[in-house]
């Protein structure tokens, strides 16, 4: 029932960044709030709606998060058979709608309150939520509307993490959004390290898909990441047990980091690198 404030209280407990979803249950400022002087993330999906755009990056930027990270594999909703199957878009219900219903731009476009006619709030959001026709000279736009690092998420070329760097972006996230975007699409593990080694210089490559247990991010760590972010499991920790259940999750990770590196005969992740891996056959 606590949402991201429960999630992002398990973070700022365990001393890990938490990344807020423009896609929330509880808006930017609560979860904020929730988190003190911890430290937090922005993912933004960006909306066709420029002000709405503007909107969400001042408020983000007024209550405290320090990094933007840009959806880019999500231009528009995949075929998902299992959500097909459920008839599951939560959205339709106003879930997960919580940043564009206290936003002043977006009500700015109603012609009733939220609260009044929630179906009609529910239609402008569906209508502005992605934009397909994003591509790299809209950059600027953010550049000019963020002061702190950009981090672009959903990164599988060396070319496309090339343009970012070009772009003056600070980062990457080398992400296939869960395998849940293009069935069949390349492993992120299989892209992570031509990209780190294309660009691993001029910017922060991250990743994200996939990462289930600790061996999972020294492995990330070994092909050329430098963090890694953690999707799935601390929602199941959510919904078992709230923020105790997100602590948990996190706790153990950080536990089997530990003891992988260990294991493997590290002292520190620093130290670990594609020497490590052993490619097997399958």
């Amino acid at each position: 029932p606590e949402a991201e404030s429960a999630a992002a209280r398990a973070a700022a407990a365990q001393g890990v960044p938490f990344v807020l979803s423009s896609a929330s249950s509880t808006p930017m400022e609560d979860v904020a709030a929730a988190m003190g002087d911890a430290e937090r993330w922005f993912q933004l999906y960006w909306s066709k709606d420029r002000e709405v755009t503007r909107s969400f990056l001042e408020r983000a930027a007024a209550c405290g998060f320090s990094v933007l990270v840009v959806t880019l594999d999500t231009p528009l909703l995949a075929w998902r058979p299992r959500d097909l199957d459920q008839a599951y878009l939560p959205f339709l219900r106003g879930v997960g709608t919580a940043n564009y219903f206290t936003d002043p731009a977006f009500r700015a476009g109603l012609a009733k309150p939220v609260h009044e006619d929630t179906d009609a709030a529910v239609m402008r959001f569906v209508s502005l939520f992605a934009d397909p026709a994003k591509t790299w000279p809209d950059l600027a736009f953010l550049r000019a509307h963020w002061s702190g690092p950009i981090v672009l998420k959903g990164v599988l070329h060396p070319d496309d993490a090339r343009l970012a760097a070009d772009a003056g972006m600070d980062g990457v996230v080398v992400s296939n959004h869960g395998g849940r975007q293009v069935a069949g699409s390349v492993a992120a593990a299989d892209a992570l390290p031509g990209i780190a080694a294309a660009v691993g210089d001029r910017l922060t490559v991250l990743f994200d898909s996939g990462v289930r247990t600790g061996d999972d991010v020294v492995k990330a760590l070994a092909l050329g990441a430098r963090a890694v972010l953690l999707g799935r499991p601390y929602v199941y920790g959510l919904g078992l047990d709230g923020q105790a259940g997100v602590e948990h999750v996190i706790r153990c990770l950080l536990a089997e980091v530990d003891l992988t590196l260990a294991l493997s005969g590290h002292r520190t992740p620093s130290s670990i690198g594609p020497d490590d891996l052993v490619e097997t056959s399958g």
